[in-house]
């Protein structure tokens, strides 16, 4: 049995959930034994000498990520200014074979900091310290070269959240819809999300994406829209009511008409991922908002201003598949945005199709880059 100290967010949101089934799913199956899994929570673990101890000592391999740890959060105090908080003498003190899997940069566009400027720092260190190192899109390789890290040593492989295994999910009132689309929205960090006067502009997107599903209603009288939170305590629910106002009995909150799954937890993820698996087009503000559908074979479409969406969809060939609000609030206003809905909707076949060829290239990117993970097994 190999043993995987595993590092990242595993907690409050569903795509990070997804990520965390979808990673430990596609390593077992490329693994040359059975596997077993020390689940180590990033945001919430301080790595102190006892904890280094116990994976020195039980451990096999550590491999950190995947996800967006490249992202200072305050709340989580790291001595490192990303999610890796350790301190640079105790991870001089880890002795199994050590690797980042497909972290991602995760900066807020608005935000002016970006980065604690120890991040850059810390990485070069933890790249120096491990045998293979790998984030999830050239975006993020891009800011790693940019921040002083050798390039040689970046590999880019998926974001294993697209490899996340759905189960049958009775979705409400999905036997009624003519088209289903869904809808996630990131309601935390919206000062991050959107330009000041940013309350403004949260608004002005909204107004504009329901004057779209009003113009797309005339053409599909029983459309649904499926809103679709990812966090924990309705952080992502805060401005359901304003879409509830506009649209009324023609979009559905999962938080609550399928309350049952919630709060995320690791066990239902995979009722989430059925979730994006009926809809017929998904609209994602989160960047697993875009993975997991991907991943489901749903026709995907990047909301917002954060970068990271727009990495994913450039590597999985989608580029022209996102509402950017980096340069205009309303991304491009509630014509335009119906407009490319249908688009995408009528071309819907061939989208599925391109998806799933690049799917596939992305699964023999994984499979490749795990046979050099276990290969460092033979090197202890």
């Amino acid at each position: 049995m190999i043993r995987i100290a595993h590092v990242g967010g595993w907690s409050r949101n569903y795509g990070d959930l997804a990520l965390q089934q979808g990673q430990m799913r596609v390593l077992q199956e490329d693994a040359p034994e059975q596997l077993d899994f020390l689940p180590i929570h990033c945001q919430q673990t301080v790595f102190h000498t006892d904890l280094i101890d116990l994976i020195n000592d039980t451990c096999d391999l550590m491999v950190l990520g995947g996800g967006g740890m490249i992202f200072h959060r305050p709340e989580d105090s790291s001595r490192s200014g990303w999610q890796f908080n350790i301190a640079l003498e105790d991870l001089a003190r880890i002795r199994v074979p050590l690797a980042t899997y497909g972290i991602g940069y995760n900066a807020f566009y608005f935000d002016q900091m970006k980065l604690l400027p120890i991040a850059m720092e810390h990485l070069k260190a933890t790249q120096a310290k491990t045998s293979l190192f790998s984030v999830r899109n050239q975006g993020s390789k891009d800011a790693l070269i940019a921040g002083g890290l050798d390039g040689d040593r970046i590999d880019i492989i998926p974001d294993p959240g697209m490899y996340v295994e759905p189960h049958a999910f009775n979705l409400p009132d999905g036997d009624t819809a003519d088209i289903k689309i869904g809808l996630n929205w990131a309601g935390d960090r919206p000062h991050f999300r959107f330009p000041e006067p940013w309350e403004k502009n949260r608004h002005t997107l909204i107004d504009a994406l329901c004057d779209a599903f009003d113009l797309m209603s005339r053409t599909h009288p029983a459309m649904k829209v499926y809103f679709i939170p990812h966090l924990v305590d309705r952080i992502d629910s805060d401005v359901w009511d304003l879409f509830q106002a506009r649209l009324g009995d023609r979009i559905i909150n999962l938080e609550d008409a399928a309350s049952h799954i919630y709060p995320p937890a690791f066990a239902q993820v995979g009722f989430l991922a059925d979730t994006y698996r009926q809809m017929d087009l998904t609209i994602g503000m989160r960047g697993h908002a875009n993975i997991v559908p991907f991943g489901m074979n749903t026709v995907t479409v990047g909301l917002g201003s954060h970068d990271k969406v727009g990495f994913f969809l450039k590597e999985a060939g989608l580029e022209n598949n996102w509402l950017s609000t980096q340069n205009a609030s309303d991304a491009g206003g509630g014509p335009f945005i119906a407009e490319k809905l249908e688009k995408l909707l009528a071309s819907k076949d061939a989208q599925k199709q391109n998806m799933s060829e690049r799917l596939e290239e992305f699964r023999e990117t994984t499979r490749a880059f795990h046979g050099r993970l276990f290969a460092l097994l033979n090197e202890r």
